[in-house]
């Protein structure tokens, strides 16, 4: 029976996305082609998310792993898991042996990036995170690091939940890899492709522009996929980049206020300490406005 050998846990916006086209590049790793498959859940929480596909019997959960390679390491990765207060324990039932990573970002970001997602698949383009900032917030609540990684650590074991954090990933990610992969023990020298990057939260200067250049999903097909089919390789890349820099500039990125970062710190400042312990890494940039 093929199964996860390890599952990352999580958290929200802390680079799973591009973790996840990574780790399939590695030819010892098999990850599961599903990212989210919902399925350590409780039964109610696992039926709000069928409208995103999730997996609700064993068998199915089964059949995603059954294209793997024997002498693969087998993984998956669901970002629900790591807040919901049963998924320890459910993973557990059926996977008492499997290797637990998440990876941590600097809440108070975290919180400001999934709002500023939420607020795009919405097309909701004003911005007004102040006014939402509570410790009861979905957002905030997700950013409780210490209190939901215990939980895990209390019925794997410390040895068995390895923690990694996000600057890491993003300032040298290729010695990120290196060490998630010795810690799962396959080939660490592995040459992985870094340059998929997960897309950024980019908010419109101006509307109409923005839909054409941004959101109509016909044009980035057309100069992304079809350009390159008709066009010599040079004038495709070309006019890509060309179009890429339009994008840019009907474009821009919201960053969070002082205002905002400070409300954040004050609720999460306990936490914050209380995980530095444990994990035994400095967090102390996380406690600066």
């Amino acid at each position: 029976m093929k199964l996860p050998n390890f599952i990352i846990i999580g958290a929200s916006k802390c680079g799973t996305t591009s973790l996840h086209s990574y780790l399939t590049q590695h030819p010892d790793i098999f990850l599961c082609p599903k990212k989210e498959t919902f399925f350590f859940l409780d039964e109610s929480t696992r039926e709000k998310s069928n409208k995103w596909g999730a997996v609700t019997s064993f068998e199915e959960y089964q059949q995603l792993f059954q294209p793997s390679p024997d002498h693969a390491i087998i993984g998956e990765i669901s970002t629900v898991y790591y807040s919901n207060p049963q998924a320890a324990q459910l993973i557990y039932q059926c996977l008492p042996d499997v290797k637990i990573i998440a990876i941590l970002r600097d809440p108070a970001e975290r919180a400001f990036s999934d709002y500023l997602m939420h607020q795009l698949i919405a097309e909701k383009y004003e911005i007004d995170f102040e006014r939402i900032i509570d410790k009861n917030n979905y957002f905030v609540k997700l950013g409780f690091y210490h209190s939901q990684l215990t939980r895990f650590i209390e019925v794997f074991g410390r040895d068995n939940v390895k923690v990694l954090l996000y600057d890491d990933f993003i300032s040298d990610n290729a010695k990120f890899l290196e060490d998630l992969f010795t810690y799962l023990g396959v080939a660490s020298n592995v040459k992985i492709s870094t340059e998929k990057r997960m897309r950024e939260n980019l908010f419109p200067k101006n509307q109409t522009l923005y839909n054409i250049f941004v959101k109509s999903s016909l044009i980035n097909k057309i100069v992304s996929r079809g350009l390159p089919k008709i066009l010599p390789a040079k004038i495709a890349k070309n006019i890509l980049h060309i179009y890429q820099q339009i994008q840019k500039s009907v474009t821009y990125k919201p960053s969070l206020s002082p205002v905002e970062r400070a409300k954040l710190i004050e609720i999460y400042q306990t936490e914050i300490l209380q995980l530095q312990q444990l994990i035994d890494r400095d967090l102390s940039k996380w406690l600066q406005v």
